[in-house]
């Protein structure tokens, strides 16, 4: 009896033994989804009574994003304003990527009681690190499409041209693309909702760092407003062959000082005249904004 008790304690411990040893060893992957205790969502409501809330994009919200990403194309990637089965196909899948990594925001308007389903602004984020610019020019050069060959290569330009990773020493940057159409009413208020959800995610997940790219001269003005350190601007124009810098005059410098929007743009045409432009701020996340 006593042989028998001792023989069944020992294959229940090396069944138990076995089983941790499993669930050990069972292998994680990155794209599968985690609970978030860090969820953080914000409600404002307009002068309009109208409702709008930033939270952190779903799953379920890719369909939505990605359209309404197609629908802005121009704010933030005017290269690819010409309708292209290729491009959208580029697009949607850099869309995507990023919107795998669970970071983005979106702000949305509620339409009835228990319905939140108009998308206003996105903050497209994603984890940037030092050798992401070759990667994206790499999967560049696999791409047939031409137009969307360009607009990647520009995007790993933009990308790798600020050099914030060696400036401030870190490895690994969250930046964010910030979309807010021109015709959405409190631009600015939705930009400081957007800004701060990012800078909170940021801190959440262990983000020292965090960039914003704008390209929209409302955004600008509220980074500006929000004291964000600019580190970098580019103006371009959009060949129908390639994406061309432009070159600034040697006898002005390009600096929005003034608040007034429309004075701002024509201080812009003066010295670039029409065409895109892109500013890169920074902030820590260890301060308050």
């Amino acid at each position: 009896m006593i042989r028998q008790i001792t023989v069944w304690i020992a294959g229940t411990s090396l069944k138990k033994t076995n089983l941790n040893i499993i669930n050990v060893t069972r292998r994680g992957f990155a794209d599968i989804p985690k609970k978030d205790t860090s969820s953080h969502v914000m409600v404002r409501t307009t002068d309009k009574d109208e409702q709008m809330r930033v939270r952190r994009a779903r799953a379920a919200d890719v369909p939505r994003v990605l359209k309404f990403v197609r629908e802005h194309t121009r704010d933030m990637w005017p290269a690819l304003t010409i309708p292209s089965n290729a491009s959208q196909l580029v697009l949607s899948d850099y869309v995507s990527r990023a919107l795998a990594q669970g970071h983005s925001m979106i702000a949305e308007r509620q339409e009835s009681k228990h319905n939140w389903s108009k998308i206003k602004a996105l903050a497209l984020s994603t984890t940037t690190c030092k050798w992401d610019a070759s990667v994206l020019e790499k999967w560049a050069r696999c791409v047939q499409c031409s137009r969307s060959r360009q607009a990647l290569m520009f995007t790993a330009h933009c990308l790798r041209a600020p050099a914030l990773h060696d400036k401030y020493h870190v490895h690994s940057i969250l930046q964010v693309i910030l979309i807010v159409p021109e015709d959405v009413s409190k631009q600015t208020e939705l930009v400081n909702m957007l800004v701060k959800s990012a800078i909170q995610r940021g801190r959440d997940v262990g983000f020292s760092l965090v960039r914003f790219d704008a390209a929209n001269e409302a955004v600008i003005k509220a980074l500006e407003q929000m004291k964000m350190n600019k580190e970098w601007q580019i103006a371009y124009d959009v060949l129908p062959d390639c994406i061309k810098e432009r070159e600034k005059p040697k006898d002005m410098k390009y600096c929005i000082t003034t608040v007034d929007a429309e004075e701002a743009n024509k201080y812009k045409e003066i010295q670039f005249g029409p065409g895109h432009s892109l500013s890169v701020y920074s902030t820590f996340t260890d301060t308050k904004n």
